[in-house]
């Protein structure tokens, strides 16, 4: 018998060629693990204003305030007037994308140089077509002026305390003017 004879390739052989196949397309698909420079992806909440109508939100303090002044005593009728500082800020939650190349050179005299580039991206991130909202931040109050009729002296100093709890507004920003 002759020793030198050909085998047909089996169920071995066919599972390492599989494998050796799939490799060799793992490594010709470009960037899959190919990394040029250090880059770190970090996601942070990054506030970012936008104009939003406040109107809403002051009427709605407007109306509760309302309500709550034509519980005190006597007092049958109040108009009330809030002021804000500052717009409506809602907080998007961002994706930073930060990049360090650093390069540093020597000349044959002995000299030296290093220079250190730092570049940052940052993205929203979307929910649907929408930005991500951690948080949305109402605007400052800054001043309260409310007309009441039928308030005595002592409401009138229990209204101002109470504005004063309620919104954090100093005492010289807060107006209750008895009609």
């Amino acid at each position: 018998m002759d020793k030198k004879q050909k085998k047909e390739p089996g169920m071995k052989e066919w599972a390492i060629i599989l494998v050796a196949g799939a490799f060799l397309l793992l490594l010709s698909v470009p960037d899959l693990f190919h990394k040029e420079k250090e880059e770190t992806v970090e996601t942070k909440a990054t506030a970012l204003q936008t104009e939003v109508p406040d109107e809403d939100y002051v009427e709605r303090m407007e109306k509760k305030l309302e309500k709550m002044i034509l519980g005190i005593g006597e007092i049958t009728e109040a108009n009330v007037v809030i002021t804000v500082k500052s717009t409506t800020e809602k907080v998007v939650l961002q994706n930073t994308v930060s990049d360090t190349e650093n390069l540093q050179e020597s000349d044959g005299n002995g000299g030296t140089r290093s220079s250190l580039k730092q570049t940052e991206e940052k993205t929203a991130v979307l929910a649907g077509e929408k930005p991500y909202l951690t948080k949305e931040l109402t605007p400052e109050i800054c001043g309260v002026a409310a007309v009441v009729s039928g308030a005595e002296s002592g409401d009138i100093l229990a209204i101002s305390e109470a504005v004063q709890a309620l919104f954090g507004v100093p005492a010289h920003k807060v107006k209750i003017i008895q009609n």
